[in-house]
This record gives C-alpha cells, structure tokens and sequence, in this order.
C-alpha cells in the first residue's frame, strides 16, 4: 500500500471574534473559551475542526466526496460506515494579539508556543530551521526599545527576534515580513501564559424580552479569542488508497479561503481566513 502524503500545515487567521467553549462555566466567566488543560493555552479541539471543516467542504468549497474524505456512522442513510480518510489536529495557538498601553497593539508569543510550532512543522515534513529564543521573566523580544504597555503589565526590552522567527510566522499568517516584525513580540512563558488567562476579551451579552427588556436571569459573560488571533492546525491522510483526499481539500481552498468555527455564527463570529504553508517549510527551503 502507497504511504499517505505528507500532512499539509494551515494558518487560520481569526477576521472575527471566535467562542470556542468548553460547556461550564468558571471563575465567574458563564462561556470560557477551550483552554489545554495543562499549559492554559486557548486551543480549538479536533472534533470541533474536523466538524467546521466537513460543513466548509459541503456548504462553501461544494466538494462531492464528503463520505470519502470525513466518513460516516453506520446510521448515515441505512449504509455502512466509514472513518474518512482525512485526519486533524486541534488547532494551536501561535500567535495572540494584545492591547499596549504605549504603542499600535502587539502579535505576543512565547518560546513554548514557537518550539511546539518547530515541532509540529518537522512532523508534516517541513523545514523549520529558526532559533527558539530565550527571554527572562518581566523582559520582551521585539522590534523597537525601551519599556513596553501591555495590559496593565509592563516588560523591559532585551533585544530583537531573529529574522529566521519572522519569516516563519510570515508564511503562516500571508501578512508582510515588515508586518510582522513590527508588531511581534516574544514574551517568557510564564509572562504569556497569564494574558492566555486574562488577555482575551471578555463581553457581557444579554436577551431582550418582546418589551426590549432584559429578561430575567438572560444575562451572562462570555470570552472569546480576539480578532487576528493565529492558529494552525495539522491535516493528513489516514490511509493512502489510491485518491487525493488533500488533493480534493486544497482545491476547496483556492476557491472557498474562509472557514467558520465555535458558535456565534448568527452573530458573525468565528470566522478564519486559511493560508496554507509553503511545501518548502516555514523558512522557504525544501
């Protein structure tokens, strides 16, 4: 049997708002986005990208194999089922955008998120060759000088990121190497990992009774990631029978380039613009 093809490795660049969430609520928020439970990062669940994308597939890219590429149970019309031949990843945060206090908002990351980004890069098969920086707690990576506003934090500068990082995160997001370089800033682990609690936006939302009054107990909070948050996520072939499932699915991208995920779809949130990354890897090279 013919080995799969190498899995193909997808930016989704948040255009809206985007509530994914987890169906409880916590610490006083009603609607917390998904977070991995032990790094805290927000996340997409797989279930939830595979579902996005087979209703993208049906709805927008007009793709007939949908049984083929994204299976079916045993009770789908009487037939037998079948897994699909498409596999995904959870969608992984790399990139998070953040409010500053003395400049144009920031693109924040961290050295865990860049190395998980290396990491999943080598297992599609692309290159991948940047440095992962190391910062101090309380110290930022990026363009510029001085102190730097974020939230109601502030970060001592400690240098500039290196131009391997940049055209890394430039493939993923299709936005300019300058683009990024001036909003990009790489902030320790620990540092990022409270705006991943405490950084997203967080919007009161309400229902109206037929009067326009609120109604009783229709009141509740809810997170979301904020708008150009950067994901990417992961998708293979299970088994290579002889089709192109990723063939079938790149197709749909040149044609259909936005998917919808999480909920809120009435109200315009959870739109993503796809970028697919180079087959030369994240530094152009094959």
């Amino acid at each position: 049997m013919a080995q799969p093809a190498r899995p193909i490795v997808l930016g989704l660049v948040a255009e809206t708002h985007v509530h994914v969430g987890i169906g409880q609520s916590v610490e006083g928020i009603d609607l917390p986005i998904a977070r991995e439970r032990t790094t805290h990062w927000p996340f997409v669940p797989g279930s939830g990208v595979k579902g996005a994308f087979r209703v993208w597939a049906q709805e927008q890219a007009k793709i007939d194999s949908i049984d083929t590429l994204f299976g079916r149970t045993d009770a789908d019309d009487g037939g037998a089922g079948n897994a699909g031949m498409l596999m995904f990843s959870d969608a992984k945060l790399v990139l998070m955008p953040v409010r500053a206090l003395n400049r144009a908002w920031r693109w924040v990351t961290s050295p865990g998120l860049l190395r998980r980004y290396q990491r999943d890069l080598a297992r599609a098969g692309l290159s991948a060759t940047f440095s992962i920086p190391s910062v101090e707690q309380g110290k930022w990576l990026g363009a510029g000088a001085g102190w730097l506003g974020l939230e109601e934090r502030e970060f001592e500068h400690a240098g500039a990121v290196d131009q391997p990082v940049v055209e890394a995160l430039r493939q993923l997001t299709g936005e300019s190497a300058d683009a990024i370089r001036e909003r990009l800033v790489i902030l320790n682990d620990d540092d990022f990992v409270w705006f991943a609690l405490y950084g997203v936006p967080v919007m009161a939302r309400n229902a109206l009774d037929e009067n326009k009054r609120v109604r009783k107990g229709a009141l509740w909070y809810e997170e979301s990631l904020a708008p150009d948050s950067v994901l990417y996520v992961l998708i293979g072939e299970r088994v290579s029978n002889g089709s192109d499932a990723l063939g079938d699915l790149r197709k749909g991208l040149s044609s259909a380039p936005y998917i919808q995920m999480g909920g809120n779809e009435t109200i315009g949130q959870g739109w993503f613009r796809m970028v697919e990354l180079s087959t030369g890897g994240a530094d152009g090279q094959a």
